[in-house]
């Protein structure tokens, strides 16, 4: 049951053969068993997921029915407020920290019907590090591998079956580098799409929030709910069709710079589009590095005037370097530089609308490496000229630009790691990259598969 697809379940929920308060305490039982070895769950709110789903099941028997995420349990990153719970984004520090009122995209799911079952760990300050002291979310592919960053505990959780769908944020990666290291379907939307009210930031340009799945239907699920849409109601068993004349967007020189596993992958998905009925075009995509070598400035310009106050000297043993680096780095950045980057990002962006403006969708890699370990990615990190080139490089500059991002599973390495690819697309194209992705999945099976330890 646990790693049911949420139209599934649903359907399951709405005819009665299963109940929400049955589904919940089912999750519950799971994540008592299994988290200790994960680490997912910053904290499990089992009495206010219980009094959720016997609502969900109250409502549902009486004929009131929300939609596709009515009584379905669903976990949020340690980011947002849930209103009466703390938010301590990731740090130790921060473990009795509350917001005034709760996120809205939170809101927005519980309206829904979805039952909220805890909070997800999470890197410090949604950055790479996590808290001094604080456990660190497990890949359930394998406990050596990467899980992602910021958002690594949706990842390990949504990948375990620990929960239907997650609610994550993606600055510069964070729902495409999790989602792409534990084989789940990851949306970034739109910038400013899904508000983010009742979220405590790191970069208010750059944050985005997004949801993580097992699939991209699921995701679509996810995302009608989070924008409020007037028909997510809606039955979502049928896949949209896809566009008469499509053409999707590949960029070879890219592909020249990342590992030779990499490049056969985005090739051999671009080959099953073809086969969907895509033309594949050869494009040259404007080049983000620049830009990923001025993120830490940006965010941290940004950082001191929104967060910094969350990280104050006196607390400077109860925090990590990385944001004290990154805080710095910010009191370092004048405003003439803070706004020479936003100018340069205004350029990347409307030189990257050119090239949407003849193709649908960009097919692009998360991550130039398959699959890495974490000692690989602590030695990739140790450098930060080689991180941004082949991490950053490839996923914050559509933070800057703001486009919407869809990862997706794409493979699996020889170890038997997932891989994934993004598709990048025009602003507010987020139901064209959910409904290629749905066709991906139609005809593979790479979403499909489980990570054995945790079947």
């Amino acid at each position: 049951m646990h790693y049911m697809d949420i139209q599934m379940v649903s359907e399951q929920l709405r005819s009665g053969e299963v109940s929400p308060v049955e589904l919940c305490e089912y999750l519950l039982e799971r994540i008592g068993d299994m988290d200790e070895h994960l680490h997912s769950y910053v904290e499990v709110d089992a009495v206010g997921a219980r009094a959720a789903a016997r609502i969900a099941e109250e409502e549902i028997a009486g004929g009131v029915w929300r939609g596709p995420l009515h009584g379905v349990p669903i976990a949020i990153k340690d980011l947002y407020s849930l209103g009466d719970a703390p938010t301590a984004f990731g740090s130790a520090h921060l473990t009795e920290h509350r917001l005034n009122s709760e996120a809205e995209a939170v809101r927005r799911l519980r309206h829904a019907g979805a039952v909220i079952i805890g909070r997800l760990r999470m890197s410090e300050a949604a950055l790479t590090d996590h808290g001094p002291g604080l456990p660190v979310p497990v890949n359930p592919w394998d406990p050596e591998a990467w899980s992602g960053t910021s958002s690594s505990g949706c990842a390990s959780a949504t990948a375990a079956g620990l929960c239907f769908g997650s609610l994550g944020s993606d600055t510069g990666g964070s729902v495409r580098g999790p989602a792409t290291a534990t084989g789940l379907s990851g949306l970034k939307p739109t910038r400013g799409v899904v508000p983010s009210d009742g979220a405590i930031p790191l970069s208010r340009t750059l944050d985005t929030v997004g949801p993580f799945a097992r699939s991209a239907r699921d995701c679509r699920i996810l995302f009608d709910a989070l924008v409020a849409a007037s028909d997510a109601s809606r039955h979502h068993a049928v896949v949209p069709s896809l566009p008469s004349s499509l053409r999707i967007g590949v960029d070879r020189t890219i592909l020249d710079d990342v590992a030779p596993e990499i490049r056969d992958m985005i090739e051999s998905t671009a080959a099953t589009f073809a086969e969907l009925g895509a033309e594949i075009v050869t494009v040259t995509v404007p080049d983000g590095g620049p830009l990923a070598s001025r993120w830490v400035s940006f965010v941290g310009f940004e950082a001191v005037e929104d967060i910094a106050e969350l990280y104050p000297d006196e607390k400077r043993d109860s925090y990590g370097p990385e944001i004290a680096y990154v805080l710095a780095q910010g009191r370092a950045t004048s405003r003439e530089e803070y706004e020479q980057i936003r100018a340069e990002a205004q350029v990347f962006t409307q030189e990257l609308d050119a090239v949407l403006g003849e193709v649908d969708a960009l097919l692009l890699p998360t991550i130039g490496t398959p699959a890495p370990t974490n000692a690989e990615i602590a030695q990739l990190r140790s450098d930060y000229k080689t991180w941004n080139h082949q991490v950053m490089r490839l996923t914050c500059p559509y933070n800057f630009s703001g486009h919407p991002a869809m990862t997706f599973p794409t493979g699996h390495t020889a170890r038997g790691l997932p891989l994934g690819a993004q598709l990048v697309g025009a602003h507010h194209s987020e139901r064209l990259l959910l409904t290629l992705a749905e066709h991906y999945q139609r005809i593979t099976d790479h979403h499909l598969k489980r990570p054995a330890q945790y079947a």
